[in-house]
């Protein structure tokens, strides 16, 4: 059985075991053989189980109820993250934290669109884009992580005290005549320079991070005003605009891709 399986299996088995009938059934039943002690009481607490057994399986069989079961547990588990990438949030420096707000503002109006959209979102494809939508804010509050860390090594260096100290070691260096005094300065120069290209590197990576933030949210903004615009209750013409929509979610995962990329080789000195 495969794991989606299993898992929406035992939220619907739990959810139908939480149900007042099964918790009444249950808790009339071990009250009874508690206070009897004896056969009947037990046959009782038996009769409970095989009635909240039946009760559970006939919510295996509707739809309804199985639904329900699944949506609880995503808004559950879609109200951790939520809280969790709250918390991610505010750690960041104040640029990032702005523009990532304004992100998943973004990304919250686009869930709301989508889910008061007069269509079924999961016919027309609109639902798998939502989880598109999660995936990059999710990515997009990775890459500002990396950008604090990144901003924390830039605020321990003075790139100016690196500079003078290469050009302090330039001078010393066209005016050492003695070999090995010259070979000690020309590695400590060269040590400096690499310092100083890390530095860049990894300013440089910053901003680039700033970059792709700035992007997804205008991407988001985009997104989202092409969901407004949409009044049709045909659902063809809205799985025709979810298409649109996933080709361009697709081209900022491959931009992600392609600055993680960039910025791991940047920064592997």
């Amino acid at each position: 059985m495969p794991f989606s399986h299993r898992h929406n299996l035992s939220l619907v088995i739990k959810r139908a075991l939480k149900m007042p009938l099964s918790v009444i059934l249950l808790s009339v039943g071990a009250l009874f053989a508690l206070m009897m002690h004896n056969l009947p009481g037990l046959f009782i607490f038996g009769l409970s189980i095989t009635g909240v057994f039946f009760f559970v399986l006939s919510k295996l069989q509707d739809s309804d109820f199985i639904r329900a079961a699944i949506r609880e547990d995503t808004n559950r588990r879609h109200a951790h993250e939520a809280e969790s990438r709250v918390f991610r949030i505010e750690e960041l420096d104040i640029e990032s934290r702005v523009r990532m707000k304004t992100i998943v503002r973004l990304q919250n109006e686009i869930a709301d669109d989508i889910a008061s959209s007069p269509i079924d979102e999961t016919a027309a494809g609109l639902a798998d884009t939502l989880v598109q939508t999660e995936d990059i804010v999710d990515r997009a509050l990775s890459l500002a992580q990396q950008k604090r860390e990144l901003q924390r090594f830039l605020n321990k260096t003075d790139p100016t005290s690196i500079e003078s100290r290469i050009t302090d070691l330039q001078h010393r260096l066209e005016s050492e005549t003695d070999h090995a005094r010259h070979s000690e300065i020309e590695i400590a120069l060269g040590a400096k320079r690499r310092e100083l290209d890390d530095y860049r590197a990894i300013e440089q990576a910053g901003v680039r991070i700033m970059g792709q933030l700035e992007s997804i949210e205008c991407s988001f903004a985009g997104l989202r005003a092409r969901l407004v615009r949409i009044k049709s209750t045909d659902i063809k013409e809205w799985v025709s605009a979810n298409e649109d929509l996933k080709v361009e979610l697709v081209g900022l995962h491959t931009a992600v891709d392609t600055l993680e990329q960039s910025i791991n080789e940047s920064l592997q000195f």
